[in-house]
């Protein structure tokens, strides 16, 4: 878990807060930038919308928090204008959050002919910025992301954050996730103590306030694939005091059974082990239909980003050949996902019959299965009658 100072550090984002907000209430841009990022309600009524400069339009009808719209004639407007009039840069030409609201804007409108004037429009004057001594660090990793999207490299921890925890472009990597929330708490009490730009502020402001919620999710130790894969080999070892009774433990007590008689059962027991650990679990996750199929994952760990797939042999009527088809089969229906198109996928089998000399064999066919991460057998504890 990364390290943070509460008093210090939770005390100087609310002061950090405060201050955003009370200097953002004359910028209209600024305003509705706080509302993007859920750091204010308030404010969006003291101005009006129809009579602001083109380009603010267009860049706070990019953050989407208004019901307001710009037309898509007003929009190839603004991409028709130079950077400079008389040698003097327009106010966008320094302004790369406003920059970037213009560009979630022309993905918006889902326009091939705008995106291309976008595109011609930043030519003109968003390499040069990016170049220049004029941008700091996180404004050229913003120009970075506004040029280059998806194969952008940052140098700072909090762009590519944000741009993670708003769901524009996800790092999917736990380990990879972790050590960018690392580097940003530095960046977050650096950053803090000098005399950064409000719409910088509220955006440090907003990934601490997410990194904070995401490592209250996170496993302790931040686990990776082994480590789960760990925690579930060792699973029989506490299935050794499984509560299954041939006689009442105390006086005039029936004795008790905790059968395990369906996949459900397997599932809720894993569920009730992972739970505690991690809290962002999901089970029964619906997904895509993929024709008259509709897969549903069983488990989920988003932090992670792996599903688990129960499987339950009931008797030797279950082969372990059809299970292995089972499984492929479902594997395949959670690719065709684009959600969980990249997702770690492992699976677990109960196994009432104890055939453990199957076992290493089946372990090995499910892992051939193209894009499984793991395989776990566990057998049912020898008390449990048949």
């Amino acid at each position: 878990m990364v390290p943070v100072e509460k008093d210090n550090a939770y005390q100087l984002c609310e002061y950090l807060h405060r201050k955003v907000i009370e200097s953002a209430h004359a910028d209209p841009f600024k305003v509705c930038f706080l509302r993007f990022l859920g750091l204010s309600k308030d404010g969006l009524s003291s101005f009006d919308f129809a009579a602001l400069p083109l380009y603010q339009r267009c860049a706070i009808a990019g953050l989407g928090v208004l019901d307001e719209t710009v037309s898509s004639q007003d929009v190839s407007r603004l991409l028709g204008q130079a950077a400079k009039i008389d040698s003097t840069p327009r106010p966008w030409v320094s302004d790369m959050f406003g920059v970037m609201a213009v560009k979630w804007l022309v993905a918006q409108m889902n326009d091939a002919r705008i995106a291309r004037e976008f595109e011609n429009w930043i030519s003109g004057f968003l390499a040069q910025q990016a170049s220049s001594d004029h941008l700091n660090l996180y404004e050229k990793d913003i120009a970075t992301y506004v040029r280059s999207g998806e194969s952008a490299f940052y140098a700072s921890a909090c762009v590519p954050l944000f741009l993670h925890y708003r769901t524009i472009r996800r790092i999917e990597d736990h380990q990879s996730r972790m050590a960018l929330v690392s580097r940003f708490m530095d960046e977050f009490r650096a950053q803090a103590q000098g005399d950064s730009s409000t719409a910088l502020v509220s955006l440090l402001v907003y990934v601490f306030d997410q990194v904070n919620q995401d490592v209250a999710v996170v496993p302790p130790k931040g686990w990776s694939l082994d480590d789960l894969l760990g925690f579930l080999e060792h699973i029989p070892v506490g299935l050794k005091r499984w509560t299954w009774e041939d006689a009442g433990r105390t006086r005039g007590a029936k004795p008790v059974k905790w059968p395990v008689e369906n996949e459900y059962h397997v599932q809720n027991l894993l569920y009730v082990l992972l739970g505690p650990i991690f809290n962002d679990i999901a089970d029964e996750v619906n997904l895509q239909p993929v024709g008259q199929k509709n897969p549903r994952i069983d488990l989920y760990l988003p932090s992670l980003h792996t599903i688990i797939e129960v499987k339950y042999r009931k008797d030797v009527k279950k082969s372990f050949q059809a299970l292995i088809g089972e499984i492929a089969e479902d594997a395949s229906l959670y690719r065709a996902d684009a959600t969980y198109k990249d997702a770690r996928i492992v699976s677990i089998l109960w196994d009432c019959t104890r055939a453990t000399q199957e076992h290493a064999k089946f372990k090995e066919g499910v892992l051939k299965i193209n894009g499984m991460n793991g395989c776990i057998v566990i057998s049912a504890p020898s008390t449990m009658e048949k």
